[in-house]
């Protein structure tokens, strides 16, 4: 077969009804190595249509149709019983294929059996309790995220229950001087906020750059050790589902674990959700109609393209969390804290700090943990809502950031997994979730886009006894795995949202490119020094600053509660602004919320800045 692949040279044509040469009529299959084998009936049937002649006989002058397909494929497979060198090697590749695609379909449908047979017991272990105090860490970059922290607070306090008590602290960093908005946010510092009646501190970590630093300035600065028991930890722009805490700890004390991953979806997938915000008497941009037409078109696609991202991203963390998670912790033995929607004993979450140097703090942190054998699982049922990238440039460098994050662990621990006290599985485990992602990318490049390609090259080729048998053995786990996907689909998920997860999940070949290019680059940046600076991703609905004319009154568009498109606001007021029928935008009920009277050691505070924050913190309790 390899002796043969190469596209041969001129072949003599034979006349219709002529016999076959001597080599092509042997009967030795032996003899007849590296010929192809017919082409499919469709390729003869337009092929002979391309060679009749003005009655609509076919020429006979014209090369035989299995010759014309001779001579547009390599002689690379053998077309009999033995198997070639190049059999041979593809052969072994979806050997690798398939076991990987074993090894994810059994536990997929294992996790899925064991989240069943332990709900009635984290339901007992969620009432039961005990129900310790937690605390909530929300950190906040500003100005990306001021839109979006007070609706955050104001859900936080007013939308998730828990049995026990509740304290919220909100940490914030910015690179320049806010007053306005500092100023809002001293206003319910150390105050009772929202409809459960939850106390609220705000942080000012000082010389922080990052979310990480932010972390470690509450955990390491204010949180007491003495008071603390749980840390709850959410990002800015997260709405956690009514019953996430309790589920969370349920989770926790059934299994006895140090931390739990809860699950993210998307919270503004809706159409609505992605029109245009800007006022209605903005003027267009370009020249006259022309320029309205153009704005109109360039808002309409903007609006489709914010829509479906935020539905693909969905879909996307659907499949990531409730089916390829679960399945990964029991490959792995372990899960891993994913930066947000997580509780942690806090004395296990205080052992160590979150690093800067990376850009994925929430994963070196992980690896760091499990490599000292701190018990994290996932618990998917506990949800959470966020919001998505802005716009593609948004998207892009989210995810570029992600997957640095994630090789700059792989690289970084891929030494000490080795040396670390664990046992074999455990150790086999972290090398298949950290650089085990680099094999499962390139056999997600073999199964789903090289071999479509092959097949669809050589149609109709006889694989042999061994080949078929292994497309065969690797099909029927893949149909596993999809059933046990759609199973969870049907599950949890309304029916409206089924045609997105349905088109994520068959547009796989598309989605390992995607997945491809990240790796790549991600290798390449790292490679070339390129992997530092870190850029806070941009949400969508969280930026309201294009409500305001340049160089006029700030006026609200037709997005109003009310209608009016000329309701007079100064800076502050706009930047509060909620339209009842987004979730995502900020929560106007701040300003109108009457709070409780702080106690008296509380009521003269004010921001817990570096350095005193954990005396004034303990002055508060």
């Amino acid at each position: 077969g390899i002796c043969h692949c190469s596209w041969p040279a001129h072949r003599p044509s034979r006349r219709k009804g002529s016999a076959l040469p001597a080599n092509r009529a042997s009967a030795d299959p032996r003899q007849r190595r590296g010929t192809s084998p017919r082409p499919p009936a469709m390729l003869q049937t337009v092929a002979r249509l391309l060679l009749q002649d003005d009655d609509g006989a076919v020429m006979d002058d014209v090369v035989d149709v299995s010759d014309l397909h001779n001579n547009t494929l390599p002689y690379v497979f053998s077309d009999d019983q033995t198997m070639s060198t190049v059999d041979w090697f593809y052969f072994s590749v979806w050997i690798v294929v398939d076991l990987l695609n074993m090894l994810m379909s059994i536990n997929i449908t294992r996790a899925i059996f064991y989240r069943f047979r332990e709900r009635p017991k984290r339901k007992q272990a969620q009432a039961k309790g005990p129900h310790d105090p937690v605390s909530v860490i929300v950190p906040c970059y500003l100005p990306n995220e001021k839109h979006i922290i007070h609706s955050t607070i104001d859900w936080i306090c007013s939308h998730v229950h828990y049995e026990g008590e509740v304290t919220l602290h909100v940490v914030y960093n910015t690179q320049r001087s806010m007053p306005a908005e500092e100023e809002r946010l001293h206003n319910i510092h150390g105050k009772w906020h929202g409809a459960l009646s939850r106390r609220v501190f705000v942080h000012k970590c000082e010389q922080s750059s990052s979310k990480a630093e932010n972390l470690n300035f509450v955990v390491g600065n204010i949180l007491l050790p003495e008071v603390e028991r749980y840390v709850a930890i959410f990002d800015a722009d997260h709405h956690p589902d009514p019953d996430c805490l309790s589920t969370l700890m349920g989770h926790l004390l059934l299994n006895d674990l140090d931390c739990v991953q809860g699950s993210t979806y998307i919270r503004n997938r809706r159409w609505a959700d992605h029109a245009p915000r800007r006022p209605a008497d903005a003027p267009p941009a370009g020249c006259g109609c022309c320029g309205a037409w153009c704005r109109s078109v360039y808002d309409f696609v903007s609006q489709v393209v914010g829509w479906g991202l935020a539905n693909f991203i969905d879909a996307e963390f659907f499949v990531t969390y409730f089916v390829w998670m679960p399945a990964i912790e029991l490959i792995g033995r372990t899960g891993f804290f994913g930066g947000s929607v997580a509780l942690w004993k806090y004395r296990s979450l205080a052992q160590s700090s979150f690093s800067t140097a990376v850009q994925t703090e929430d994963i070196d942190y992980s690896a760091r943990a499990v490599l000292a054998k701190t018990r994290i699982r996932f618990c998917p049922e506990a949800k959470s809502g966020e919001l998505s990238p802005a716009n593609l440039r948004a998207f892009w460098r989210q995810r570029q950031r992600w997957a640095i994050g994630w090789d700059q662990v792989s690289i970084r621990y891929f030494h000490s997994i080795s040396a670390a006290g664990l046992n074999c599985r455990e150790k086999a485990g972290l090398y298949y979730v950290f650089p085990g992602r680099w094999i499962a990318c390139s056999v997600g490049i073999v199964a789903g886009i090289i071999h479509p390609i092959i097949a669809a090259v050589y149609a109709g080729y006889p694989w042999g006894p061994y080949l078929n048998a292994a497309l065969i053995y690797g099909f029927s786990f893949y149909i596993l795995s999809t059933t046990m996907t759609f199973f969870q689909m049907v599950y949890h998920h309304p029916v409206r949202d089924w045609p997105f997860i349905i088109i994520f999940y068959f547009a796989g070949p598309i989605y390992v490119m995607w997945q491809a290019v990240l790796v790549s680059t991600s290798l390449c940046r790292i490679v070339s020094g390129r992997d530092s600076g870190w850029v806070v991703t941009k949400r969508a609905g969280g930026d309201v600053s294009d409500l305001v004319v340049p160089g006029g009154t700030p006026k609200l568009g037709p997005r109003t509660p009310t209608g009016e498109k000329t309701m007079q606001m100064d800076g502050i007021a706009l930047s509060r602004f909620m339209s009842p029928t987004r979730e995502d935008s900020v929560a106007s009920r701040l300003d109108e919320a009457e709070f409780d009277a702080p106690p008296p050691k509380a009521a003269n505070n004010g921001f817990l800045a570096s350095g005193n924050g954990s005396s004034k913190y303990s002055q508060m309790l």
